[in-house]
C-alpha cells in the first residue's frame, strides 16, 4: 500500500480571500446581511484561532464565557463546561483573540486591516445574532428553519468553506476545487510560521502537542500560492 499523501502547496490563497473580507460584499460590516456576517466571522476565528470547528461549536456566549477587553483590543472565548477537546490539556485555555489595527485610525491602510480584525467581526456577530439567538453556543443558525438554534459542526464547515468561495467569486476569480473548512488549520499556521511566530505557540494555540504533527501533516509551501499574482 502507498503511504497516505497531503498536499504541500496551498489550494487556496489567503491573500485573495483577505483582501476580499475587506471590500464588498463583506464591507461595510455593519450593512451586510446576516449570512454574510455569520460566514466572515467564522473563517476569521477559525483563521486566527487555529482551532479545529468541533473547538469553534463548543464556544459560548454566555457572560462567564465571553469577554471583550477594554477597548475591544482582545476577546477572550471559552468553552461550554464539560467540553473535551481532541487533545486534553491539564489546564483548560480560553480562546484569546488580539485585535487588527484598532481605532484611531492614523493611516487608511489600518482602516482596511480593520475590517478583517475577528475582535471587530465577534463584537458584530455576537450583537447580531442576539437578535435572534436561542441558544448560548456562539454560532447560532441565520436562516429559518432553525434560525437561532445551534450550528452543527457540518453547518460551520460549510460557512467557512462558503466564506472562502464567496472571497474568489468577488474577486472574479473561480472558486478553488476540493476546499475543506480543515485546510484553514494547515494555511494559518504555515503562514504564522513563515513570519516568525515560534513553532511551539502555534501548536499551543492549534492544540498540537509536538511539533512533529505540524511538520508531519499541516506545513504547507506558502510561498508557492494559486492566484497570488493577482494582488
Amino acid at each position: 500500500l502507498r503511504p497516505p499523501t497531503r498536499p504541500l502547496v496551498p489550494t487556496w490563497d489567503l491573500a485573495v480571500v483577505l483582501e476580499a473580507l475587506c471590500r464588498p460584499p463583506f464591507e461595510p460590516i455593519e450593512e451586510i446581511p446576516d449570512r454574510l456576517l455569520t460566514i466572515k466571522t467564522a473563517l476569521l476565528l477559525a483563521l486566527t484561532s487555529l482551532k479545529r470547528v468541533w473547538d469553534l461549536q463548543a464556544l459560548s456566549v454566555a457572560p462567564s464565557h465571553l469577554e471583550f477587553a477594554p477597548g475591544m483590543t482582545k476577546a477572550f472565548l471559552y468553552p461550554r463546561p464539560g467540553y473535551v477537546p481532541k487533545v486534553p490539556t491539564n489546564t483548560p485555555q480560553p480562546v484569546l483573540l488580539q485585535a487588527f489595527c484598532p481605532p484611531p485610525f492614523r493611516e487608511p491602510d489600518q482602516q482596511k486591516q480593520n475590517c478583517i480584525c475577528p475582535v471587530r467581526a465577534l463584537d458584530a456577530y455576537v450583537h447580531r445574532a442576539a437578535l435572534w439567538r436561542k441558544s448560548e453556543q456562539l454560532f447560532v443558525c441565520y436562516g429559518p428553519p432553525k434560525k437561532g438554534r445551534p450550528a452543527t459542526k457540518q453547518t460551520i464547515s460549510r460557512w467557512i468553506v462558503d466564506a472562502i468561495s464567496t472571497s474568489y467569486e468577488s474577486s472574479d476569480l473561480p472558486s478553488p476545487m476540493g476546499l475543506r473548512a480543515h485546510s484553514t488549520r494547515a494555511k494559518a499556521a504555515s503562514k504564522a510560521l513563515m513570519l516568525g511566530v515560534p513553532i511551539q505557540d502555534i501548536c499551543n494555540a492549534a492544540g498540537w502537542s509536538t511539533p512533529l504533527t505540524f511538520v508531519r501533516f499541516y506545513n504547507l509551501d506558502t510561498r508557492a500560492t494559486p492566484g497570488s499574482s493577482v494582488l
